[in-house]
Parts: structure tokens; C-alpha cells; sequence
């Protein structure tokens, strides 16, 4: 029975592997699709159920990469405002003021570089500790 057991987990950490892979494609595809949302949909995606854990990340927010460059960050950043702004969407002035404030707090956390910095810390555990 022991030796069983020993055998059930040697799979057991590749198995949880090739789960986490297949998250990490399921979660790279969803980017890319979020990338060219409207307006409206942006809005949504920034207001989900669930959204208040998913925009505590600035990188999910803003749909960056962890090492991605500043300069790049900002130009993210820019497009992203413009497309949820109140003023861009005045159908739905209330709600793209409140996914407008997320994408400002995304920047505001990334642009200063000892928040950015503990944020790139975070997704660096995350990769060490989940590969």
C-alpha cells in the first residue's frame, strides 16, 4: 500500500501541473480576446461579479504582461482610459466612472515603481510557486 501511495504522488505534482497549464492558456486566450473589446464591453468586464478580486491586480486590469515596460504600461494605460472614459460613454456615465477610477488606480499603482515593484514581486511568487 505504501508503495502505492508513493507512486500516486510522483503524478500528483505533474498532474497539478499540466491543470495549472491548462488555466494558463484558458487565461492567455481571454486576454487576447478581452485585448479588442468595445467600450461597453471593457466597462463590463471591469465591473463582472467577481471584478473587485480580478481589479486588485493592475496587470489583469490593464491586460499587460507583469514585464512590461513602463512606456508601454502608459500607452496601455492612455488607450484604456480613453475607451472607458463617462465623457466617451455618456449612455453609461455612471458605470464607466467607475471603471475608469479602476483603470487610473491600475496606473497610479504601476507608474510608481516601489508599488510596480511589489506587484512584479507577487507575479514572480505566483510563477515560482505555481510553473
Amino acid at each position: 500500500m505504501a508503495a502505492q501511495n508513493s507512486s500516486l504522488s510522483n503524478d500528483f505534482p505533474e498532474k497539478k501541473e499540466d491543470e495549472f497549464n491548462d488555466f494558463y492558456t484558458e487565461v492567455k486566450e481571454i486576454e487576447k480576446r478581452d485585448s479588442v473589446l468595445t467600450p461597453k464591453q471593457q466597462i463590463d468586464r471591469l465591473l463582472r461579479p467577481g471584478s473587485s478580486y480580478f481589479n486588485l491586480n493592475p496587470f489583469e486590469v490593464l491586460q499587460i504582461d507583469p514585464d512590461t515596460v513602463i512606456d508601454e504600461i502608459k500607452k496601455k494605460y492612455r488607450r484604456m482610459s480613453i475607451l472607458v472614459h463617462p465623457d466617451k460613454n455618456q449612455d453609461d456615465a455612471d458605470r464607466a466612472q467607475q471603471a475608469f477610477e479602476i483603470v487610473n488606480k491600475a496606473w497610479k499603482t504601476l507608474e510608481n515603481e516601489e508599488t510596480r515593484a511589489k506587484c512584479m514581486d507577487v507575479s514572480d511568487d505566483i510563477k515560482i510557486n505555481y510553473p
